[in-house]
């Protein structure tokens, strides 16, 4: 089967999330350190990086319930107060360096869409910047009840778009979000080493992506390598 469509990963790939991770990272440090004496910032990266290798789908939650298991309550309250203090001080949204040209490169021989988590607004953000022309699907996550890493979500998705999965590119920066489902309902994948989520490792083979990238630079001949080398070896 001929891949034919790109689905781009919202956060990670079409969006530049360094800026927000240490905010983030701000934020939940202040918050933790309400309650757990001593905690730092440093503590914080290790947990991140914690929650990461154990594939935890909601790596926030994952750090936050790891001092506050033991009293649901107090997690309740200080996990919503860490969110609402986020959410007055999230920066604003910006793209990946780099992307405009590698996403204009590659709508000449792929159909682009997006398949991430983010709603509408990273949509209103390509379209500020005039790259939604080079999309020519547009859902969101805002279209779809079920969401990453539910494989059916990527099916939800293929299917609103027309496309079949063994036609697709799936480009994340998530292992256990973005490849892992990605390969279970039968697309190619590429990931995008960078962020939080860069130290994350495969535990088997299944979970490898087909080719890895240290950032967006080079994403749209790294598409046409994986559709020539899948077309060569009949899918």
């Amino acid at each position: 089967m001929n891949l034919t469509t790109v689905f781009l990963d919202a956060g990670g790939v079409i969006l530049d999330e360094s800026e927000h991770e240490v905010a983030l990272a701000g934020v939940a440090v202040e918050a933790l350190s309400r309650v757990v004496d001593g905690y730092s910032p440093d503590a914080w990266w290790r947990d991140v990086a914690e929650a990461a290798g154990a594939y935890a789908p909601r790596i926030y939650q994952y750090v936050f319930y790891k001092y506050l298991r033991h009293d649901p309550g107090s997690f309740d309250r200080v996990y919503e107060s860490f969110l609402s203090a986020w959410r007055s001080r999230r920066p604003p949204l910006r793209l990946m360096q780099g992307l405009a040209g590698e996403v204009e490169n590659m709508s000449r021989d792929f159909d682009v869409g997006i398949l991430g988590q983010y709603g509408r607004e990273v949509v209103d953000l390509l379209e500020e910047h005039s790259l939604l022309r080079f999309f020519k699907y547009t859902y969101t996550q805002d279209d779809f009840d079920i969401t990453k890493p539910d494989p059916r979500y990527f099916e939800q998705v293929t299917r609103a778009c027309g496309v079949h999965p063994g036609e697709c590119i799936m480009v994340g920066d998530r292992l256990d979000k973005d490849i892992v489902p990605a390969r279970q309902v039968g697309m190619k994948t590429i990931r995008v080493r960078v962020g939080i989520l860069k130290g994350q490792e495969p535990r088997i083979p299944f979970e490898a992506p087909d080719i890895e990238l240290e950032g967006v630079e080079g994403l749209a001949d790294a598409a046409r390598r994986l559709a020539r080398k899948t077309f060569t070896n009949g899918g």
